[in-house]
């Protein structure tokens, strides 16, 4: 194109994109090179302008320099110049701006800086309100400085990414002594050169203290490092540690699953109860999660809608810590019959008085091998809904010693009919429940008899028959009967 036809062009554009007044003013792609950044600058009132996206444009430090003079962009708050040609004179020229007091992010991926101008950003005392730096992809570590920038760390600053750089060890040191991780709540150093030496650095810097999230996938980073990452007594906030892709093998990853364990009883335990729910919990998670000694006051333990099976609560059976476990909620996880024996055969919680097995895949073996369980005689609660259970099962389930002390049951949506609640009517050993959930079943008018004949449910005093196949002349009977009148909820 002629240099002439597209100088016109690219006034036209920043024209019509700068006289609208959007609070997002996005002229990435737009090509419009330093002459353009001059022009807009000097000929338009930014002060609607919020978030602006230059990336793309061929923007040199010459460009990036009249933007940081800019007195109009006083309500930026969003600025993005990636893949550009900035290097750190430019990057330096923002940092020291007194021209955007409201700024809070700037991204500079693919660009040229290196580590001058990203520490002049981290330490800058200009940009109060920075709180996200991004520098990934570009020149960081090649070159050592001699001279760093004074002060400390911008007090505002969360969140540094320098991904995909030239960061090594020596670099790491540097970094650290400066104080330029002080302030920080997710640091990302993926893809870069860092070994044990510089995890090992990390790990002691008490300047990390903040840190919630550090990334160091894709790095060099072997069982030591790892290792002393996981043992890190200033790594107490962390919430998240990315090692994927590094060097180091089984003591390594032991080390670091034992960490997440600690982090994940610190972060989520309450009083004597620990909700681990929903936690994208694996078998090596539930492994680690029983070597803790953190378990000890643990007396309610909720797993629901994890990712383990048999295998993760095999472990669980086996800690030396769960002495003082009452409430154990297992729900939604693929434990199967497995699980189910495992369970019947454990005596890590000798004092369980709570189980919840809904949705776990068991079936009349795995009833059957918890009827005859010896170590769950305290059980008061028990929750085997939405299982592939039958009346076999609930008639072992019902002749069993084992549950002798059960209080609530709940058997709901199982598709069981009359003959499950005529086994239960007729069990001695159920004679303490109190509360029975069994709807969302197939139970008929001729089950309801079998309930107010029965002698041995003479304690129950709630009882849930929703969603199950009664007639009118059923619900008259539930209406009428003395023995359901004297219930305190009746739910059908």
């Amino acid at each position: 194109m002629d240099p002439k036809k597209r100088d016109l062009n690219t006034v036209q554009t920043l024209r019509e994109k700068a006289e609208r007044g959007d609070a997002f003013l996005d002229l990435s792609y737009d090509r419009i090179g330093d002459e353009g950044i001059l022009f807009l600058v000097r000929n338009f009132d930014l002060s609607h302008v919020a978030r602006l996206d230059l990336s793309w444009n061929q923007l040199t430090d010459q460009g990036i320099e009249a933007l940081a003079l800019c007195s109009s962009l006083a309500n930026l708050a969003t600025l993005i110049l990636d893949a550009n040609k900035i290097s750190d004179a430019g990057a330096i020229s923002l940092a020291n701006s007194a021209n955007f007091p409201k700024l809070k992010t700037i991204s500079l991926i693919n660009n040229r800086i290196r580590d001058a101008g990203a520490l002049n950003f981290v330490k800058s005392h200009s940009l109060t309100s920075l709180q996200m730096l991004i520098l990934e992809t570009n020149e960081i570590g090649q070159t050592r400085l001699t001279q760093f920038p004074d002060g400390l760390a911008n007090a505002s600053l969360q969140h540094l990414s320098l991904r995909r750089n030239r960061i090594g060890d020596d670099l790491i040191s540097e970094w650290v002594q400066t104080g330029a991780f002080a302030r920080l709540r997710h640091l990302n150093l993926g893809w870069n050169q860092i070994t044990d030496r510089g995890a090992n650095t990390l790990a002691k810097s008490p300047t990390l203290n903040k840190v919630r999230e550090l990334l160091l996938d894709s790095n060099s980073i072997g069982n030591t490092g790892a290792t002393a990452l996981a043992e890190s007594k200033h790594l107490a906030q962390l919430i998240t540690l990315n090692l994927h892709d590094n060097d180091f093998k089984q003591n390594g990853e032991t080390a670091l699953q034992d960490m997440r364990a600690r982090h994940l009883i610190q972060q989520n335990l309450n009083g004597t109860s620990l909700n681990l729910n929903e936690a994208s919990l694996s078998n090596k998670d539930l492994i680690a999660l029983a070597r803790s000694d953190k378990l000890a006051k643990v007396e309610t333990l909720s797993l629901r809608s994890n990712g383990f099976d048999h295998t993760g609560l095999q472990a669980l059976t086996e800690s030396q810590f769960l002495q003082n476990l009452q409430t154990l909620n297992l729900m939604h996880n693929a434990l199967e019959d497995k699980g189910a024996v495992v369970l019947a055969e454990a005596k890590a919680f000798p004092g369980l008085k709570s189980l919840n097995l809904e949705g776990t895949g068991i079936k009349n073996l795995g009833c059957v091998a918890l009827a005859q369980s010896k170590t769950l005689v305290e059980l008061e609660e028990l929750n085997l809904s939405g299982n592939e259970i039958t009346e076999t099962g609930i008639a072992a389930l019902a002749g069993s010693d084992t549950f002798k002390n059960l209080k609530r049951l709940r058997i709901r949506d199982m598709v069981l009919g009359d003959s499950a609640l005529r086994v239960m009517a007729d069990s001695s050993r159920l004679s303490h429940l109190i509360e029975l959930e069994i709807n969302g079943n197939a139970i008929t008018g001729a089950g309801l008899h079998f309930i107010a004949a029965s002698s041995n449910l003479a304690s129950l005093k709630k009882l849930d028959l929703r969603r199950n196949h009664f007639k009118m002349e059923d619900l008259l009977f539930l209406a009428d009967s003395p023995r359901f009148k004297k219930l305190e909820t009746l739910r059908f």
